[in-house]
């Protein structure tokens, strides 16, 4: 049977000398959808990110893609991930076709030149300029490119749109979802939250190693909506600013008092206020 999950991670911990980086982390990254990871710097989200691509051994904890353990299956499941890192690091004097052929090398990708050319057409890249001429969103779209060479299902992106221009952030953001479309699996960490809330399923936020919130943005945003009520109560027009668990019980009470209600306008918070209320 199919395992349900792309990537099921359980116990992780990891530190650097004394300074525990993560402290037991759990997250399930199911087939088809994108998680975003956010929190501030330093919370572990590069660590946890290079540890799921290979680059970086636990010291404890467990990781499994598609059913399979991955630290006894390394080899056969680091074909099928992308992993982008946080800094490009391209080859300059090469242009973007003859850098694709390289890394489809690495992995003996059939029809390569294919799969590249697709590749660039898609990211609106050139095929025969040098990589040292790129601008830095360019280069950033060209790691990209790299990454899905050999067709991975599971892709691990260390800020895919960091520091990079509105229009080229929003690109990629709508390329990652088209990404998804396809049937990838995207684990991505961000800053931008605008993206993540436009782009993600569910989001994992990190503080000092630890989960804080794990789960559906629309259930973090359920949280904390709240909702102004504008009422007339024996004459006198009022207007209460209440949560969304109470609101039910408070137009009951309205009812009872035969006050009426004018309007209801509910107020959904952005996904940033409520993060830096979440990590207080």
């Amino acid at each position: 049977m199919q395992a349900v999950h792309a990537l099921k991670v359980s116990g992780i911990k990891k530190s650097y000398g004394d300074f525990p980086a993560l402290k037991g982390m759990d997250m399930e990254l199911k087939r088809g959808e994108i998680v975003g990871l956010i929190g501030e710097n330093g919370a572990g989200k590069s660590t946890f990110l290079k540890i799921l691509a290979g680059l970086l051994d636990p010291d404890s904890g467990s990781v499994e893609y598609f059913g399979m353990d991955f630290f006894k299956n390394k080899d056969q499941i680091k074909k099928r991930i992308g992993y982008l890192p946080e800094t490009d690091s391209l080859y300059g004097n090469m242009n973007a076709m003859d850098y694709l052929r390289f890394f489809a090398s690495l992995y003996s990708v059939n029809e390569w030149e294919n799969k590249a050319s697709s590749l660039l057409e898609m990211l609106n890249l050139p095929k025969d300029r040098l990589i040292e001429g790129f601008s830095k969103g360019m280069k950033r779209k060209l790691s990209i490119a790299r990454s899905l060479i050999h067709d991975p299902d599971v892709l691990i992106y260390d800020e895919p749109t960091g520091g990079l221009d509105p229009s080229t952030s929003l690109f990629i953001s709508n390329f990652l979802k088209q990404l998804k479309e396809k049937g990838k699996s995207i684990l991505f960490s961000a800053h931008n939250m605008y993206y993540v809330e436009s782009t993600c399923d569910r989001i994992i936020i990190l503080k000092k190693g630890e989960v804080l919130y794990s789960g559906e943005i629309e259930d973090l945003m359920k949280i904390s909506t709240k909702y102004l009520i504008n009422y007339m109560e024996n004459g006198v027009r009022k207007s209460i600013r209440i949560e969304g668990e109470e609101l039910n019980p408070f137009i009951q009470e309205l009812a009872e008092k035969n006050a009426k209600v004018l309007d209801i306008i509910k107020e959904v918070p952005r996904l940033e206020e409520v993060y830096f209320k979440i990590i207080g």
